[in-house]
């Protein structure tokens, strides 16, 4: 019980930039809307859900940077060195965390694009595509089994491949801040810069519930991944589509949240074994 106000501290610290976050976004959401606004039920709910997905990276982080650093240690830090010293300053610090977000986005990218192609993957990436109204709190609606998906299919391989400059303060800030950004319902658009640095309208495209922009915008900060590998699309002035799942209507409770890939892979699984003789 010694450790307990020590715990409540860390957790605290955990939730806070969450909570300016949200704060910030939701009240340009309700002076710039991009769509529906969500109701206060709604907002609980996508924070009960996200509560459970950031209980996750709580409990198995150190693990997760555990096995990343002995990965770095067997590889000598990687196959390529991209490294540089990132001690010069502001200038330093953002230009490391500008490269190690190019190399992040680009594993992204393709774990993302496999989420929405491969049938047992999607089963857990479904949950943060069914908000029907899109906005800030959308953003951590994610299953709790994702942050762990990400560590083969992201971190290990970065791991890996390259040595790269980190500077952690930068990063971690660039990722959360981004992602509440492109995840808010707020009427911004880059225009033709769209293709190279992604934003809420091109985000908003990825989770339109229209045909024609299913399996689109995979990337979080950079669209010209998408554009090289055939699946951009650039969004048309004041275009801002509905969001969700037409076949997969909202859920209505954190438990069904919780267990939501289990039916689903039990189902494939029985579906591959094929009828019983």
């Amino acid at each position: 019980m010694a450790d307990l106000p020590k715990l409540v501290s860390i957790v605290g610290l955990a939730i806070a930039p969450f909570a300016f976050l949200y704060l910030t976004f939701g009240l340009l959401e309700r002076r710039f809307p991009a769509g529906a606004l969500k109701s206060s039920h709604g907002w609980l709910f996508n924070i009960k859900l996200s509560l459970m997905y950031l209980a996750v990276p709580t409990l198995v982080g150190g693990l997760i940077a555990a096995t990343i650093a002995a990965v770095r240690r067997i590889n000598g830090h990687g196959l390529i060195n991209l490294n540089f010293s990132s001690e010069t300053g502001i200038a330093g610090a953002i230009a490391a965390t500008l490269l190690y977000l190019l190399v992040w986005d680009f594993f992204y990218y393709w774990w993302h694009r496999a989420q929405h192609g491969v049938e047992a993957l999607w089963a857990i990436h479904k949950l943060h595509h069914m908000d029907e109204t899109l906005g800030v709190s959308t953003q951590m609606r994610v299953h709790w089994l994702e942050e762990i998906g990400r560590v083969p299919f992201i971190f290990i391989p970065m791991a890996l491949i390259f040595d790269l400059p980190m500077h952690s303060g930068f990063t971690a800030f660039a990722l959360t801040g981004w992602s509440a950004f492109i995840h808010a319902n707020i009427r911004i658009s880059f225009g033709k810069a769209s293709v190279v640095v992604g934003g809420p309208q091109v985000h908003r495209i990825h989770h339109s519930n229209l045909a024609e922009h299913f399996d689109r915008n995979f990337a979080a900060f950079f669209p010209f991944y998408d554009a090289i590998f055939g699946t951009y699309y650039p969004p048309r002035r004041g275009e801002y589509p509905s969001t969700g799942i037409p076949s997969d209507p909202e859920i209505s409770s954190i438990r069904e949240g919780f267990l939501m890939p289990f039916p689903i892979w039990a189902a494939l699984l029985k579906a591959q074994r094929g009828p019983a003789v």
